[in-house]
């Protein structure tokens, strides 16, 4: 083959431009995604029953439908979480499920319970998830000049009615217009109601009551439906006009007192367009905004995303001179990160190539020749990417900066090996054909061994493995086109190159004066390692000794540490307060950040965002709030703000809100959304062995007592006080008052007589029959009932008050009901406190323990990523027998892959770093790397012994492959370099994967050298 290409130039360089400008008109048309498409197999199921009690939804509903949803195939886990008015369920199944069937099947298990649930509940929302539900983006729209304070009833509410509706109605349309974008997921938003407030005195009066007028609204507010009817050869549809629309048209309802007299709605009610009382809103920089949360299309290129809407939020400033429009939580920064280190790294570790290469050859036209690789690799990897489907996202990009250090390798082999052939005396054709050749196989098997090893990831369980296929991918096809280049395009160029000295004779240029030095030092070790041979084993065998006692002193975790710019702040205030005071306890808080002028913290935080009570996205599955929580979100400049921030909130909590329950973590990008990297280390599930419900609160209130006498810090389950209200029934017999009566004169005091919808033009306004808020003392007190006679009866006579203290929330598991209790402590730590956690729930007696946490997952990832790299030998065992017909010679490749795990685990325990999920992947790119020269080398003795003795052959082996070894080595190396120096989130997750590659090339280099033909010498010494 190579003979044929070389005497075919003008084909090869054409075809090769070719693929090139192929590969360059493809690129634009690659997705650009943070994360590859895949199915995460995750369903949640949401029920609102507005009202009801967190105990009450939890007994009712949730565990019939949890029964019920238990019996979904393939599920692996589920959890649901009951609180007032609602409940979540979430239903994990295994990896590679249908997430399609499951979600028809979890559909059809709601429908067959739905008969047995209460009426007037609404039908459960089912919600699969998925990668590209998460939000890219976060258009905060807000007042330039906010008209009226937050609080309700001064003004400010209808001018945010306003800019609610236009934010629905206007910009949410036009941004769901681009092509782009899939869905724009709202919340903050102020939704309007029609509220009827009765004059009490005038229906009394009348002898009327709220009964009588919601029973009045109704009957003038049915939809009759349309008609059908045949005027000769016409047909016409008729519709009734019989809904109400308006304001006018519920003042303007007539209706008869007595047999003469008419009335109107006006004449006994003031009708008044309001906003529904507040369960939630959003405030951006301590100003009340709309948050609009962009979710783009699977397809859709994410940074053509981000150009078009920075410019569509311009022409919003200039269409919209009184409104401010301000993006947040990029989630593009990630992929920017990504492409910044794939660029500063094929820049940086290029340059170190061509000077490592350019000092061990002395000549400028191999480095050139070299360096082609690198572009012409990964401009035809792109074209694979789009033939197979493959997205340009933080995933794939991180393959490619993996592989740069690589491509290059198969060139500098080939290129050397002409030299030598030429140093040999043979004529330039005749060396670039016998070159290429003589290493065709040997790197055909190394290149093999780097791709197969990635395949044993694809067993890695759950999204992570989904994930890192397209790392794998990208890797592989990298290198193998770099291999096809070196044996197609390198010797053609090579041959123009050198065209000139065709028919001169050929002059081996002499050593470079640092090659030289190499040389000298390989000598020395060599001498050292045949003329010591017991002791050089020894040495070897004590490194691998070391790892052992290495392997177990390494911190392990799942992903890697990160230093993050955002901090969150979970707020539980564990007081029933309004949403009113829950925002103004969040403006006291950010008041006092703004204070501390000693650190000028106020001035490095970038934006503050704040997520207050209940939200209303719809996909949002991680902001379900009650009216006493808050989601605090800040951005700030570097990691030491976000740690004096974090410092002072626990400083300020303490002092001020010792009863709120607090908790920190850093905002999730789209990459920890997936894998959880914020759960807590340990999470204890308390449960009770003697009643199929939760442990008391006073079974609880022991064990956490307990809890802290043993040191053991955590959060208690939060606790609430509920109002309840008793409708006295002898009370009404002895008044001679109706039940509904007063049930609908609480429901309407309370501004929870719900008459119906208004259907205006663009919308369903609900038509409240209620009043003016008030203290719910001063509304009771006020308050009247008519009883049969027309006579009134005080509301305070007839029921009666009292408070009672509940949790919160209530938990459900797949092991049953439990209260949770969560620990964040280091690593070794958790097994210690398993035990005093078990003592303690043995203590108090008929109480049990189950554990989870990051600590179980972290421990699973390890024994998996172990088990995946046992299976990569193997299958690198099985390849390189294939290659060298042996089973013996492969082992003398598997001494230098365990000596790479020694040096990668040895430079990650001296770099301060952890054995995680990334420099685990490290550990296996490495086992694919390390092996390339001792697969060289072994070849080249195979060879050698044919004409040669063993010492000989073990001595040209390595001198001939010492400097394609060396430069090959520091080009991977330097290629990985500048990773380590890099700062942002894209780096620190390439960190631990860069210096276990690092690490296990350094010293599996030296073995490659020094141990590798020590060992082939004692198997073969004999033979």
């Amino acid at each position: 083959m190579v003979r044929f290409l070389l005497y075919r130039p003008i084909a090869v360089l054409i075809t090769t431009l070719s693929i090139v400008g192929l590969g360059l008109l493809t690129f634009t048309q690659i997705p650009v995604s943070l994360l590859p498409e895949i199915a995460i197999p995750e369903i949640t199921v949401q029920v609102s029953y507005p009202n009801t009690s967190a105990r009450e939804l939890h007994k009712a509903i949730m565990k019939p439908l949890k029964n019920q949803l238990l019996q979904v195939n393939h599920l692996a886990d589920l959890t649901a979480e009951s609180r007032d008015g609602l409940a979540i369920i979430k239903l994990a199944f295994d990896y590679g499920t249908n997430i399609n069937l499951a979600y028809i099947e979890t559909n059809e298990k709601i429908d067959a319970l739905m008969g047995s649930l209460p009426r007037d509940m609404p039908r459960p929302k089912v919600i699969k998830a998925s990668a590209s539900d998460i939000p890219v983006f976060n258009i905060n729209v807000s007042y330039k000049n906010p008209p009226s304070p937050l609080e309700r009833g001064q003004g400010g509410e209808a001018d945010f009615l306003a800019l609610s509706e236009f934010c629905e109605n206007v910009l949410k349309r036009r941004i769901e217009q681009l092509d782009e974008v899939a869905l724009v997921d709202l919340s903050g938003l102020s939704l309007p109601e029609m509220v009827v407030i009765p004059d009490r005195a005038k229906l009394l009066s009348l002898g009327m009551n709220e009964q009588t007028l919601t029973q009045i609204l109704q009957r003038n507010n049915v939809e009759l439906g349309n008609l059908t009817v045949k005027d000769g050869q016409y047909q016409y549809n008729i519709r009734f006009n019989s809904v109400l629309r308006s304001k006018q048209d519920i003042e303007n309802v007539y209706f008869k007192i007595g047999e003469t007299r008419l009335l109107q709605i006006k004449d006994i009610a003031t009708i008044k367009l309001r906003a529904q009382k507040l369960r939630g809103f959003y405030t951006y920089n301590g100003q009340r905004a709309i948050v609009m949360s962009v979710i783009k299309q699977a397809d859709a290129q994410l940074l053509d995303l981000r150009t078009t809407l920075q410019n569509l939020s311009k022409e919003f400033e200039k269409d919209y001179p009184q409104l401010a429009f301000h993006i947040s939580q990029d989630q593009t920064e990630l992929l920017d990160l990504s492409i910044n280190n794939l660029i500063s790294n094929l820049l940086i570790g290029g340059l170190c190539a061509f000077v490592v290469i350019f000092f061990f050859l002395g000549d400028l036209k191999a480095p050139i020749l070299i360096g082609i690789t690198i572009p012409i690799s990964l401009i035809v990897t792109f074209l694979c990417f789009y033939l197979f489907g493959i997205s340009i996202n933080v995933v794939s990009l991180a393959g490619l900066v993996l592989g740069i250090g690589m491509v290059v390798d198969s060139a500098i082999i080939v290129i050397e090996n002409i030299e030598q052939f030429r140093a040999e005396g043979k004529p330039l054709d005749e060396a670039c054909i016998a070159g290429t050749n003589e290493v065709m196989m040997p790197l055909f098997t190394s290149i093999l061994t780097n791709s197969a090893v990635f395949l044993p990831l694809v067993f890695i369980s759950g999204i992570a493995g989904a994930l890192f296929s397209d790392q794998a991918a990208a890797v592989s096809l990298a290198l193998g086109i770099s291999l096809l280049t070196s044996f197609t395009l390198i010797p053609v160029l090579y041959r123009l190159f050198y065209f000139k000295q065709k028919t001169s004779i050929y002059t081996p240029k002499p050593n470079s004066w640092l090659m030289r030095q190499v040389e000298k030092v390989y000598h020395f070790i060599m001498h050292l390692v045949f003329k010591y041979k017991m002791v050089a084993i020894t040495f070897f065998f004590a490194l691998i000794i070391v790892s052992i006692f290495l392997f177990f002193a390494i911190p392990k975790q799942g992903m890697p540490n990160i230093s993050r710019t955002e901090l969150e702040v979970k707020i539980d205030w564990n007081e029933a307060i309004t949403v009113e005071e829950n925002e103004a306890r969040i403006a006291k808080l950010m008041a006092n950040v703004n204070m501390l002028k000693e650190k000028q913290i106020a001035t490095q935080i970038l934006y503050t965002s704040a997520f207050v009570g209940q939200q209303q996205f719809l996909l949002n599955r991680d902001l379900q709030q009650n009216f006493n929580e808050a989601l605090l979100s800040l951005k700030v400049t570097d990691k030491q703000v976000f740690e004096d921030l974090q410092n002072n909130f626990k400083h300020y909590f303490q002092k001020k809100h010792p009863q709120a329950t607090v908790s920190f973590s850093a905002a999730k990008n789209v990459f920890e959304q997936l894998f959880s990297t914020n759960q807590k280390m340990l999470e204890a599930h308390l449960i009770s062995n003697q009643q199929a419900e939760v442990p008391t609160p006073t079974q609880v209130e022991k064990v956490y007592t307990q809890m802290l006498k043993q040191n053991l810090q955590t959060n208690p389950p939060a606790l609430q006080n509920r109002l309840y209200v008793k409708i006295l029934k002898e009370k009404l017999l002895f008044y001679d008052v109706d039940y509904e009566r007063v049930f609908i004169t609480l429901k309407t005091i309370f501004n929870e007589n719900n008459l119906g919808n208004l259907k205006a033009e663009q919308r369903y306004i609900p038509i409240i029959l209620g009043g003016e808020e008030q203290q719910v003392s001063t509304l009771l007190s006020q308050t009247t009932v008519l009883n049969s006679k027309g006579q009134t009866i005080n509301l305070t006579n007839l029921i009666a008050i009292s408070t009672q203290q509940d949790y919160k929330s209530f938990f459900s598991g797949s092991e049953g009901d439990f209260i949770p209790f969560a620990f964040d402590i280091p690593t070794e730590q958790v097994m210690q406190t398993q035990a005093h956690l078990q003592k303690i729930a043995q203590g108090e007696g008929n109480l049990t323990i189950n554990f989870s946490g990051a600590y179980f997952r972290n421990l699973s990832f390890i024994k998996e990523l172990g088990i995946i790299i046992l299976v990569a030998i193997g299958l690198l065992f099985f390849i390189l027998s294939a290659q060298f017909e042996s089973l013996l010679q492969p082992f003398i490749v598997m001494i230098a892959v365990i000596f790479g795990l020694t040096g990668a685990m040895l430079l990650l325990f001296f770099a301060g770093n952890s054995l995680n999920v990334m420099s685990a992947i490290g550990m296996i790119v490495m086992i694919g790397i390390v092996d390339n020269d001792s697969i060289l080398k072994i070849d080249t003795m195979n060879k050698g012994r044919e004409i040669l003795s063993l010492m000989e052959s073990i001595k040209v082996a390595g001198q001939r492959r010492l400097k394609a070894q060396l430069m090959t080595s520091l080009t991977t190396i330097l290629g990985l370099a500048p990773t380590l120096f890099s700062s942002g989130l894209g780096a620190e997750l390439q960190i631990p994967l860069a210096l276990s590659v690092i690490g296990g090339m350094l010293l599996g280099t030296f073995i490659s050298i020094s141990f590798i033909p020590l060992m082939y010498w004692f198997i073969y010494r004999k033979k």
